[in-house]
């Protein structure tokens, strides 16, 4: 731990040297050898920043003792499994806004770590791309984040923003909730046509129809579907299936995901696919597609998705907001 200088932090270590090296043994017979070298440099470049911020707002050195565990041995599993190592610059981006806010670390320090790492997981499988622009939206909001609510609450939303379609319609309750400052700069942060009131229940920024892409694809290369999809619309879900895999289908402005719907029936979703008698009226307007190569539609009172036949993709229109 040579090159680690805040004084607090080299005490910690080296009054309880016993403890720290006994919980690396633990971790050692659990996932292995742990690569002490990145061990290292996380100590230096990620746990030390955080514990100089909660210094600055307790410190007792009791509590340094329970920030300082947690965070140690939260770091054992984060490199054990790999994940800190193969995401590095993404974990140690997320964990580093512990450092903005310190309070929750104090209060909540097991928990706070927990609530990033699940984010992170989620990211991994629906958006790891877009994790950085989620860090980044939190840190801008860090100086109102008071509460481990909030943290959630703030989370999600940006979350939403950064492409988890299928967050935004739990997300109007929750904002309410906020104090009038975090609701103003996540407003902001947003960046969104919507006045305030609109921003959770329109889901595109247009009024007219407009292609919004694809979604899907060939699993063999990273895709979906085995076998070309089709769709339906079941209530107010849209669900699609190749009769081994299906999935709920969330679009909006800021994205575009397939959650897995394992609880759905495959032939359930097959017995309400529908072709053409939903799209008549829209295709008049559209005489580019051919009628005759679409497989399945489904239409919700914003959303048009059509599959084509032997496609594995999905084609996705919003209605727009009128």
């Amino acid at each position: 731990m040579e090159k680690i200088s805040f004084p607090p932090l080299i005490a910690e270590l080296s009054d309880k040297s016993a403890l720290y090296n006994h919980w690396y043994d633990e971790n050692e017979m659990k996932y292995g050898s742990l690569p002490s070298h990145s061990i290292l440099r996380w100590m230096e470049e990620v746990v030390e920043p955080i514990v100089k911020a909660v210094y600055n707002q307790n410190s007792a050195p009791e509590k340094i003792h329970e920030i300082v565990k947690a965070l140690y041995l939260e770091s054992l599993k984060l490199i054990g499994s790999g994940q800190a190592i193969r995401y590095n610059n993404e974990y140690k981006t997320a964990w580093l806004l512990m450092a903005e806010m310190p309070n929750l670390v104090l209060k909540f320090p097991t928990k706070t770590i927990y609530l990033l790492n699940d984010v992170l997981l989620n990211f991994h499988s629906y958006a790891v791309e877009k994790i950085l622009d989620w860090c980044q939206l939190m840190k801008n909001t860090s100086i109102e984040i008071k509460t481990i609510e909030d943290f959630k609450t703030a989370g999600r939303i940006y979350a939403w923003k950064c492409g988890l379609a299928h967050l935004r319609t739990r997300l109007k309750a929750d904002f309410c909730e906020l104090s009038e400052n975090l609701q103003q700069l996540i407003v902001n942060n947003l960046d969104s046509d919507h006045k305030r009131d609109d921003l959770f229940d329109l889901p595109w920024s247009n009024n007219d129809t407009k292609f919004e892409g694809v979604q899907g694809g060939f699993k063999g290369s990273m895709g979906f579907f085995e076998h070309p999809p089709k769709l339906a619309q079941i209530d107010d879900h849209v669900f699609v299936t190749d009769s081994k895999n299906s999935y709920a289908l969330f679009a909006d402005q800021f994205g575009t995901v397939l959650v897995p719907a394992d609880t759905v029936d495959s032939d359930y979703i097959l017995s309400n696919s529908k072709r053409l008698e939903t799209l008549e009226k829209w295709l008049e307007k559209n005489h580019e597609i051919d009628r005759n190569t679409i497989s399945s539609v489904a239409a919700t009172k914003d959303t048009l998705v059509f599959t084509l036949q032997n496609s594995y993709f999905l084609y996705l229109f919003s209605l727009g907001n009128a």
